[in-house]
Formats: C-alpha cells, structure tokens, sequence
C-alpha cells in the first residue's frame, strides 16, 4: 500500500497544481503542493519526500540543474517529470536525473498509476540499497568474501573481497567464472584435496566446509583460507553454488603460537602457573606438578594460597597486588610441598592482558633454587676455609722461614733447604686437596714424602699400621716432620747407605674418646749416629713443633744404632676417619 507516502508537487498552474494534488489525495497519498522549483528545494531541505512531481516550467528555466538539486538534497527522493506535449524537451541529461515521464494532457488513472509505480519501484530500490549496505557491513565486519555462481547459465557474482582473495577481477560480468581460476591460487599441497571435493560436491551436493591455504598473485605470500557453503541441486543436476569464504591467517598463526606456548608450558622443568584477578588457579603445568607434588586436576579452581608458609602470607599478597596493578614482579622466597617441606624458589610473575589490553590475570614462573641455595651456602663454607687454611699455612711458611733463616747461615743452603720444605708442604696439600680438604690418608702421606726413594719401598723402607685419614692440620704437621727425617736418613743417617732401614709404625691404643695415636720412625743397620751438637729447623720440629701442634708430644733420640722418633697425639687431634684396609709394607 502507498497510504500516507508523501509527495511533493511542483507546478506554476495553479489549476493544473489543484488537480495533480486532488487526485493523489484521493488516492491516499500525503501531499504539499509549491509554484516554484526554488519552493521545492527549501520543502527538500526541511523534510523528506518519497516522490516529486515537477511540470518542466517550474523548473525555473533549466531542468537538468533543479533535477540535480533534487537528488542531491534528497537522494532517496523519486522524480516523476511532467510536460506540454507541445512544449516537452527531450535529453540525455534530463533523462538521466528523472525516474519517470508524463505527458499533459493526461488521463486521471496514467497518473495514479504511474505515481504508484513509481512509489513502489524507489521503495523496491531503497530495499536493495539497504539490503547491500547490511551485507557490505556483515562483509567489512566478518571479513567475509561471497561467491554466488549459476552453473546453468555459468554467471557468477562475487564480492570485491572474494576477487581480492583469488586475484579475480573485480567486475563480475568480465568473464565467466571457471573452477580452475580459483585452483590456480590455491597452494600446490593444497590442490589435490581441494579438487576431490570439488568433484565430489559437484555429483552429490550438499553442504561443504573447509580450510585450505592460497598464494597471492601480487606478493607470493601464503594466506589461510576458510571456505563454507553449499551446492544446491535442482532437476537432477547441481544448478547453484553459494560460498562464503574468510581469511583466517591470523587465526592459524594465533593457533600456531598458542600450540608452540603450550608445548614451552608443558615441557618446561619450570612450575608455570597462571591466576585470575581472584587469585585462583587457572593453568599448573607438569614442572608445578614436580615441584609442589599436587596433580593440576587437584589444584585449579583453588587459591594460590595453599602453597604459602603462614609467615609469608603478607608477602605474597603484597606481590599479588602489584601483578593486578600492571607491574611485573621477580623475588626469592619460600613454598611448601605437599609434604610440607619448604622449598627455596624464585618466583618471576608479570600481569596477563587481553588482546584491547585489559589486566585479567597474571601469570608465574617458578623455579626451585634449593640446590643453588646450597651451592652458594658450600662456596661461602669454602670461601671461609680457604681464608681460615690460608692463614694457617702462611703462619706455617712463615715459622719455617723464621726458624731456616735463624739456623742456617749460608744463603744459597738457606735457600735450598727451604724449597724442599715448601715442596714437602705442597705435597701434604695435594694429598688433603684431593679429598676436597676433608683428610689425607697416613700411608699416602708417608709414601709422598718418601717418593723419591721409590725404588726402596718394601724393601728398606717398611709402612706398617691400618690406615686412617688424617685431618688436614695433622696432615701438615706430620709431612713437615717425615720430610725433615727422610731428608736426615738421606745425608748422615739409615738411607745415606746400602744396608740401612726405615721403619715407619703407628697404632692406635686405648678406648674412643680417650685413645692416642702413637707414630715411630725407627732406622737401623745404617751409619753409626751421633747427636748433632746445634739444634737446627728439622731438630725443632721433629722434638718440638709436630707433637705441640696437634696436642701431645713428640721425641727425636739419636741413638748410635739409628735415629727415633716417637709422636704420641690424641688420636682426636689426628684421626678423622678410619678405613678397614690394612696398609702393609
């Protein structure tokens, strides 16, 4: 129905404007009525007409120029033109701004009918243009592309973001559209799949869908492409083909670094755990489940809080609130495992944001440091040894270069005999430095010491005692002293010879916590001896330094038959640790 449709009539007869506005009122239409075209433009201005009908003499002398005006005050607006049969004016340009043409003298019915013709034809277009704005914006907005194709009369309609996609041309009515236009753009890996269906479709129909990926002609570049829609059949035959299409690159690139991340998560040895703005637990990967010993199933949907010591509960809620703040955090701290025990850990967290940029969560990395904890504690331990031992050894140095210097005074003797005591200290602490500085074993000290008597081993030189392990201060002590002896047996005594011996003997008398460690170097059968009548370095520490040091005391004879020494210690002064295996020479 064209009821309450408004139309706007221009007409310099006052008769003639009477009639056009009586009949289109009777014929249920809402009129204004104007003389001139200047009128009409100012009733265009104001409000909004479906039609207007414009005698050629209202138009004020040039009827291409008002007709332009018309539209562009009112695009929507139709124009039916009307004029004298004996006047009318035919143009191009005229007929190129009007919508439909009347001729006066006219029959009351050509008019009405004419008008309502009219009405319905703009009210039809009006439709189409609103339809294809709402399906360009469903296109803009869904990214969508669309093909409608007739495979009867092989006409085809597609959209400018569908020629885009397979590099069509714009204008539908160029060319017919063949499936083998669109198989050229489709990646080779792509071609063998996408043309089975195609066929398949093509002698059943029915409903499709379908990703695939397409190389651009202008740039070579791959695009990921989603494909939905339906080949319909009619009289025995596939007739039409309707196909939305959409790029879904950044989908699939999305899909591809979502699925990477998953894979980093999962695999990591790292607990990775992520929260929302009510500190609950959306995400607890493998290395969570390592570190804590709760399985994800056990523990999402639950606060965070379940793995803090109480004492620590402030902390972790001050370092909640700056992640939901925006501000990434990175700390050291405590946790708990499900048995309780605490866990040194480093934590780094940094807030969650959506893709607008909105905070809706946080996420953690937490990693357990307790053996780096305790591999800084241990190199602080040693660090402290190292100034403790290094202080030990330089006032050891420095007593024998002291007592070297005082006793000898020949530098060039001074010199030598001093090197061979650093050299015997060096050999004590390559013994202790291989047992990390825990101990040294007697019988690896002894033999040390003696080595460069190798080829007398067993033979002259005799070991006897169970092995034990000295601790490191004995080590020292003990290895300056053997040093000093061996190099006396060597010069005047036992070793100085062919038939000289050394016995070296020790044994452990008496119950734990009470026993002492007795030591001898016993020589015989060498050069009859004589006590020295000064009393050099080897002399003081063989009677003096070894036994003072470690808590007891020691005891050098010169008796003619060979010289003794006798240490006898504490044995918790010595001994570290004890060892089954008997060492024997």
């Amino acid at each position: 129905m064209d009821i309450n449709r408004k139309v706007l009539v221009v007409d310099g007869d006052p008769r003639s404007r009477e009639l056009k506005v009586q009949l289109l009122a009777n014929a249920g239409l809402r009129l204004t009525a104007v003389e001139t075209g200047r009128e009409a433009l100012k009733c265009l201005a104001a409000e909004i007409f479906d039609l207007v009908v414009a005698n050629d003499e209202a138009a004020d002398g040039d009827e291409v120029a008002f007709y332009q005006n018309v539209k562009e005050k009112s695009p929507s607006t139709a124009v039916l033109r009307m004029a004298h049969a004996t006047t009318v004016k035919t143009s191009a340009a005229i007929d190129a701004e009007i919508d439909g043409f009347l001729l006066d003298p006219f029959e009351p019915s050509e008019l009405i009918t004419l008008v309502r013709s009219l009405l319905r034809l703009n009210r039809a277009r009006l439709a189409l243009r609103d339809a294809e704005a709402r399906l360009q914006l469903v296109q803009d907005t869904g990214g969508l592309a669309i093909l409608d194709c007739d495979l009867v009369t092989r006409r085809a309609l597609w959209s400018e973001k569908f020629a885009q996609i397979f590099s069509l041309p714009p204008d539908t009515s160029a060319k017919r559209l063949r499936f083998g236009m669109i198989l050229n753009f489709v990646h080779p890996d792509d071609r063998v799949a996408l043309t089975k269906e195609y066929r398949r479709l093509i002698r059943e129909g029915g409903q499709f869908e379908r990703e695939f990926r397409v190389t651009r002609a202008e740039d070579g570049a791959t695009r990921w492409i989603s494909a939905r829609g339906s080949f319909f059949r009619g009289d025995g035959q596939i007739q039409r083909i309707l196909c939305l299409c959409s790029d879904i690159t950044g989908r699939k690139r999305s899909e591809l670094r979502n699925a990477q991340l998953a894979a980093i998560v999962a695999s990591s040895i790292d607990a990775i755990v992520s929260m929302d703005f009510d500190d609950v637990i959306r995400t607890w990967n493998y290395g969570a489940e390592q570190l804590f010993g709760y399985p994800a199933r056990d523990v999402i949907g639950k606060s965070g809080m379940f793995t803090v010591p109480p004492e620590l509960t402030d902390e972790r809620r001050g370092m909640m609130e700056r992640l939901m703040n925006g501000e990434a955090v990175e700390y050291q701290t405590r946790r708990l495992d499900r048995q309780g025990n605490s866990v040194d850990v480093w934590i780094r967290g940094a807030p969650v944001r959506s893709v607008e940029g909105n905070l809706f969560g946080a996420s953690l990395i937490i990693r357990d440091i307790t053996a780096q904890k305790r591999r800084e504690e241990h190199v602080r331990f040693l660090m402290r040894e190292l100034t403790h031992r290094s202080k030990n050894l330089l006032a050891v140095i420095q007593a024998m270069a002291r007592q070297s210097l005082s006793l000898q005074t020949d530098p060039k003797d001074f010199v030598g005999r001093f090197s061979e005591r650093l050299s015997s200290l060096a050999g004590s602490h390559d013994l202790l430095s291989n047992d990390d500085w825990a101990g040294a074993s007697l019988t690896q000290l002894i033999r040390s010491q003696l080595q460069h008597f190798g080829d007398l081993m067993d033979s002259r030189i005799l070991i006897k005692g169970d092995d034990v392990i000295l601790k490191p201060e004995a080590a020292q002590n003990i290895g300056i002293a053997l040093h000093e002896l061996s190099t006396n047996a060597a010069k005047f005594g036992a070793l100085s010879g062919e038939t000289g011996t050394v016995t070296v003997s020790w044994s452990i008398d008496g119950i734990d916590g009470a026993s002492r460690v007795h030591l001898t170097w016993r020589e015989k059968d060498g050069p009859r001896v004589e006590a020295p009548e000064h009393r050099g370095f080897g002399r003081t520490v063989m009677e003096r330094v070894a036994g003072q040091a470690l808590g007891g005391q020691s005891k050098a004879t010169f008796a003619p038959s060979g010289v003794i020494w006798e240490l006898d210690v504490p044995a918790t002064s010595v001994v570290r640790e004890k060892t089954p295996e008997p060492a024997t020479g």
